[in-house]
C-alpha cells in the first residue's frame, strides 16, 4: 500500500498474521515521521532515533522495531527486540527499492510480519518540473 501526506511518501506491506493493512502500523509511522521531521527542524538533519514500540492497536499484539530519520522512518512489525537493525533495512533494502541486493539466508529466517517505510518528500520534489510544455 502506498500513500502520500504533505510531508511523506508512505510505503507498507501487508500483514503476514493478518492478510491485510495494519491501521496500527500506519499510525505509528506517521508519527514517527511527524515527530522526527519536526525535531530534525530545531535540531540537526542528523538526528536519528531507534528502538522498540509495542502496537497497542494491533488486535494480534505485536512489538515493532523502528529507525526514523529526517529523510526516512523505518518500521518491522513483529521481530524480535534484539533483531539486528542493519539485517532488517538490508531487507527492506530488498522490498522498497529498485536495486539489486543480496541478503543471507539466516536473516530471512525470522522476516517481519509487516514493514513500512515513509520518505520525506523534499522541495525539489514537488516544485515545477524540469520541462516546459509548449502550447
Amino acid at each position: 500500500m502506498i500513500w502520500n501526506t504533505k510531508t511523506h511518501q508512505f510505503t507498507a506491506t501487508i500483514c503476514h498474521r493478518t492478510g491485510t493493512s495494519c491501521p496500527a502500523m500506519a499510525r505509528t509511522g506517521r508519527e514517527l515521521a511527524k515527530s522526527i521531521l519536526a525535531s530534525g527542524r530545531s535540531a540537526t538533519r542528523d538526528i536519528e532515533i531507534e528502538g522498540s514500540v509495542e502496537l497497542a492497536y494491533c488486535k494480534n499484539g505485536c512489538t515493532a522495531k523502528f529507525r526514523a530519520r529526517v529523510d526516512e522512518v523505518r518500521l518491522y512489525c513483529g521481530v524480535e527486540t534484539d533483531a539486528q537493525m542493519d539485517l532488517l533495512d538490508t531487507f527492506a533494502e530488498l522490498m522498497f527499492g529498485t536495486d539489486f541486493g543480496i541478503l543471507p539466508s539466516s536473516a530471512t529466517y525470522n522476516p517481519p510480519c509487516a514493514m513500512l517505510q515513509a520518505l520525506t518528500i523534499s522541495e525539489i520534489d514537488v516544485a515545477e518540473p524540469d520541462f516546459c510544455a509548449i502550447l
